[in-house]
């Protein structure tokens, strides 16, 4: 007896049409990047390494990876974390990261005015209402006390900063001028965000300048109490933005497109997992399994999440706005343009496959 094996190409056309069918139903099965991969088997994915700054905004880009937008792209991204931006900008410069995060600070401008390689290229978080991230917590016995009320009260107190002259300042700045006060009505101490608990604690300053999730472990510990989210002072302000660095921005490639494409669809489920139209667990699940600080869910059900512009724009207003006020200290000499500081043609390359929510924005 003859027991070649036949080829599939004697195989008789039913039982090929039914091998068919079960491969279709099997790569079905598959989540959508792993049917990316299934069906261009031999290509291999762009590394593209990732700064992260173990923040809530880090959301959009971590649950992109979760749900798989990046490998739909053809990109094995990885993270690598880092205690402050300014720790990010040696290695972007030498090409070691791609992609960075950095709030809208005096060296960042500078950095333009220098001509560095960088750029702003996507929204990576902001106050919008509802969205207070950043606010301004005061001890809990002045509050308790009736001694302070109201962001008036806090005049001739102690307030704890980040960094001097950081963004921070200058919506706290913004703030105060609500009540007809300024910086020069507070004595500012800068302490690092874990050093602000002990000295609330130990009664060493009276208020300090946070972000979550810091703000609700305070509250929940009962040293402070959240005064005001800087979304009622400072609305939409831009907290931090996506930066590309010379790996992208320099080379004729278009990894720079497809990791925007995939970021904006993070951007998305990110803003429906928190109004409801989506699962909440999509965000909570994201952050959880990489940033340990957010291994407790209990406490990402509690904290207040930085909004974000569903295309991703930033808000170039309060990017100005930044500038005149480091100008204004006389900090900054002069004001860099801002087509030399941002750069939305990765923006606009994603929007066009994915679609606007709202009209298109320019860079002028």
């Amino acid at each position: 007896m003859n027991t070649r094996r036949r080829s599939p190409s004697t195989v008789p056309s039913p039982t090929r049409r039914r091998l068919a069918a079960l491969s279709c139903l099997a790569l079905a099965a598959l989540p959508p990047w792993a049917r990316v991969l299934a069906a261009q088997p031999d290509q291999a994915l762009r590394k593209v390494r990732v700064g992260m700054l173990d923040s809530l905004s880090e959301a959009p880009a971590l649950i992109a990876y979760e749900q798989g937008y990046f490998k739909e792209e053809g990109l094995d991204v990885e993270f690598v974390s880092f205690s402050n931006t300014a720790d990010m900008v040696a290695p972007l410069s030498a090409r070691q990261l791609d992609v960075a995060s950095g709030a809208p600070t005096l060296a960042l401008f500078n950095g333009a005015l220098r001509g560095l390689p960088f750029k702003l290229v996507a929204d990576k978080g902001r106050n919008s209402p509802g969205h207070g991230f950043n606010a301004l917590v005061v001890r809990k016995d002045l509050v308790d006390s009736g001694r302070v009320k109201s962001i008036a009260d806090i005049k001739g107190m102690k307030v704890a900063t980040p960094s001097r002259h950081s963004p921070m300042e200058l919506q706290l700045d913004m703030a105060l001028r609500t009540a007809g006060l300024g910086l020069n009505d507070v004595g500012l101490e800068q302490l690092a965000f874990p050093s602000m608990i002990a000295a609330l604690t130990n009664k060493a300053v009276d208020a300090a300048l946070m972000i979550e999730p810091l703000v609700t472990v305070i509250a929940q510990r009962q040293i402070g109490t959240r005064l005001l989210g800087f979304d009622q002072t400072s609305p939409e302000f831009q907290i931090a933005g996506i930066i590309y660095g010379p790996s992208l921005t320099q080379a004729d490639s278009d990894v720079g497109r497809k990791w925007m494409v995939a970021y904006v669809r993070g951007i998305r489920d990110y803003l429906d997992s928190l109004d409801g139209r989506g699962s909440r667990e999509v965000t909570e699940r994201a952050l959880s399994r990489h940033i340990e600080a957010f291994k407790n869910q209990e406490l990402l059900k509690k904290v207040v999440y930085p909004g974000f512009d569903p295309d991703g724009y930033l808000n170039l207003r309060t990017i100005k706005d930044s500038m005149a006020w480091y100008a204004g200290l006389g900090l900054l000499k002069t004001q860099p343009r801002l087509t030399d500081l941002v750069d939305y043609r990765y923006l606009d390359y994603a929007l066009d496959r994915l679609g606007r929510k709202g009209p298109p924005q320019g860079v002028k």
